[in-house]
């Protein structure tokens, strides 16, 4: 107000002096232009003068709106909770607002990540947003686009409720005695069961407050929260140890399968997921626990039991039928192995195109893509004469040539299509069978009318074999097919060391039987010296990652699959190992790790984590898109995830 009555006197002032200097003027010279030249000093004075009483006004009005828009901001800031911090190109703060204050917050002059060092990231632009606790308040920090101004929202309530929400979200369990229904037990060794084995499982979950409810003998319905859930996930689920150990004290053969569902408000939904996880996790083996939130990949923790063989054989008795309806309705039949066809590979298809051929089926096998291990090449070529007049070997282009919507394709000794060597042809079949004998993984990629993956088969040979009994009585196989055969369970239960049962051996007199000669089998298995070299280089190479796990590393030359499979048995071989793994180059541009264990150590769980696959004892990867330094980073990342837990009998993994 002052300012602007200063400036209209100046004014005045102005205005009556340029009006005598004109009258002078207008006295000594020309009075004529003295009255134009005073009108137009007047006229522009007082454009000035409105001009100047309009600006005055203007900047009246914006101060008198900037002090009510700072008025309202206080107020926003205010009610919103939310601070400002002003820092410099430095990081130094030179500007806190009272939101800040009232907190006894005072920072100014400090560095902005010394207070605050979780911030780093969002101040180098690598981050929008950020959740910081201060003195157990819970703020949104953002960072303005272009300023070095942050915003800070305190979300405590909106943090905690949430949180409360996410622990109190349901968590739906299912559990299973594995054998108990299958496993015909004296009255005793009921009762040991019933008291020994069930009682400190439903001890144990009542200490976590778990809602239990028996379903049946050998099975029970359990219900709790993610809250609860992870603190029985921190105990890494150690009640599996515990019956498996109770179980052995007790000669009985019981162990316990889990799963349970999370992610999900719809508890049809969980139910579903719990179930599929169930027949999951017994698929694999039991003894193990299956977890999966909705919509994402399945973690399985435990599995340190190998898969028992059934006494009853009324599974393979149904598998078989559905198998035979399937294949009589079909046009034509095409059989699909894994990549590098092993022995059993081979051996299971050459068992599945007899058993397709006695029902009048064109059947093909493809053995011409996806490369073949050299010693089934070799004896292959050595019955090559007998082989291909009895069946069709073609390469998978061949096969698309000879699919149609009524072809039937059977894929055996695996279960995954990046896997197999028919991988094109399976995105094409409608009508797909799976065959095979290692654990199940979660997450699979082939939509099959029937799956038949038992894991306590010692080979796919085996399983298939087991069907032979059921179709026409005029399914012929010579004595070199059964050799072959033959071959293939000897080498995938390492000279019947491992992964054997009755059932094994059953199959193995009647491939006897057929004329398969152990001789002539311990022939097609010998190996040039080349390769012992080769092995040699491998085990050399090995070191101890730990008590009993080798881990070896070949970062030059390349290695068939095979050459680092048979390396790997023989390090497992050796005395105090448990567990060996071979990271190298294959012979066909890849990266792969084989994996071995004695049956302590679960390489499946292990491998799958790096998505891979097998089963307990054998398991292995192939990459093309790594090194072998960054592969063995990766597994000794998950090794060490995975023996964390060692003090725990389960010897889970995360």
């Amino acid at each position: 107000m002052k300012r602007r009555t200063f400036i209209t006197a100046l004014s005045v002032v102005a205005s009556v002096s340029i009006i005598l200097a004109l009258l002078v003027l207008g006295f000594f010279f020309s009075q004529d232009i003295f009255l134009p030249m005073l009108i137009t000093v007047i006229f522009t004075l007082l454009l000035i003068m409105v001009f100047y009483s309009l600006d005055v006004i203007k900047n009246e009005t914006n101060k008198q709106i900037e002090n009510q828009l700072e008025l309202a901001y206080k107020e926003v800031l205010s009610h919103g909770d939310i601070g400002i911090i002003v820092y410099d190109e430095n990081y130094e703060i030179n500007f806190m607002s009272d939101f800040f204050l009232k907190r006894n917050m005072n920072h100014l002059g400090e560095k902005v990540l010394n207070w605050l060092p979780e911030l780093q990231d969002m101040l180098k632009n690598e981050a929008n947003n950020q959740i910081v606790i201060i003195n157990d308040e819970k703020f949104s920090v953002r960072k303005i686009n272009n300023a070095y101004v942050l915003t800070f929202k305190n979300i405590t309530k909106e943090y905690d409720l949430a949180r409360k929400m996410d622990e109190d979200a349901p968590v739906l369990g299912l559990l299973s005695y594995d054998n108990y229904d299958e496993v015909d037990m004296s009255e005793d060794e009921l009762a040991y069961v019933n008291t020994s084995i069930k009682v400190p499982v439903i001890d144990y979950f009542k200490s976590f407050d778990v809602l239990y409810k028996t379903l049946k003998n050998s099975k029970m319905l359990l219900f709790t929260n993610e809250h609860t859930f992870e603190k029985i996930r921190a105990d890494r689920f150690s009640i599996l140890g515990k019956v498996r150990k109770l179980a052995k004290e007790g000669d009985v053969d019981v162990t316990l399968s889990m799963a349970f569902a999370q992610g999900s408000e719809d508890y049809n939904e969980l139910d579903q997921i719990a179930e599929e996880l169930l027949e999951l996790a017994q698929t694999r083996g039991g003894d193990q626990v299956a977890v999966r939130r909705a919509g994402n990949d399945a973690t399985f923790f435990g599995g340190t039991t190998e898969a028992r063989e059934k006494q009853s054989k009324t599974k393979v008795r149904v598998a078989a039928n559905s198998i035979k309806d399937l294949i009589e309705k079909s046009s034509n039949i095409i059989i699909a192995g894994h990549k590098e066809m092993d022995a059993d590979c081979v051996a299971s298809a050459i068992c599945m195109s007899n058993i397709a051929m006695s029902l009048n089926k064109n059947c093909y096998i493809i053995s011409k893509s996806g490369g073949m291990e050299t010693m089934i090449a070799e004896a292959m070529n050595r019955y090559s004469s007998i082989l291909e007049n009895k069946h069709h070997f073609l390469s998978e282009s061949e096969a698309m040539d000879l699919l149609n919507d009524n072809s039937l394709v059977i894929m055996v000794d695996h279960h995954s299509a990046a896997q197999s060597n028919g991988s094109n042809l399976l995105k094409l079949a409608k009508r797909i069978i799976i065959l095979d004998h290692h654990r199940r993984k979660a997450d699979l990629d082939v939509i099959a009318m029937m799956m038949y993956i038992e894991a306590a088969a010692s080979s796919a040979t085996e399983l298939i074999y087991e069907f032979v009994p059921y179709f026409s009585k005029n399914i012929e196989i010579t004595s070199e097919e059964a050799n072959i055969m033959y071959l293939g369970i000897m080498i995938d239960t390492d000279h019947f060391r491992v992964r054997t049962g009755s059932r094994t051996f059953d199959v193995v007199k009647q491939l006897r039987r057929l004329g398969a000669d152990p001789t002539v089998c311990d022939t097609l298995a010998q190996e040039p010296y080349e390769n012992v070299i080769e092995k040699s280089r491998i085990i050399n190479s090995g070191r101890l990652y730990r008590k009993g796990v080798i881990l070896s590393c070949i970062k030059e030359g390349n290695f068939s699959r095979s050459i680092a499979s048979q390396a790997c048995d023989m390090m497992v071989s050796a005395k105090d190992i448990e567990a060996a793994f071979v990271v190298c180059q294959s012979d066909k541009n890849e990266t792969i790790i084989t994996a071995r264990s004695r049956g302590n150590v679960n390489v499946q769980i292990i491998l799958e984590k790096m998505h891979g696959g097998g089963h307990m004892r054998a398991a292995g990867l192939q990459v093309t898109d790594s090194s072998v330094e960054k592969l063995e980073g990766e597994l000794i990342a998950v090794l060490d995830e995975y023996f964390k837990g060692e003090e725990d009998e389960s010897h889970t993994a995360v």
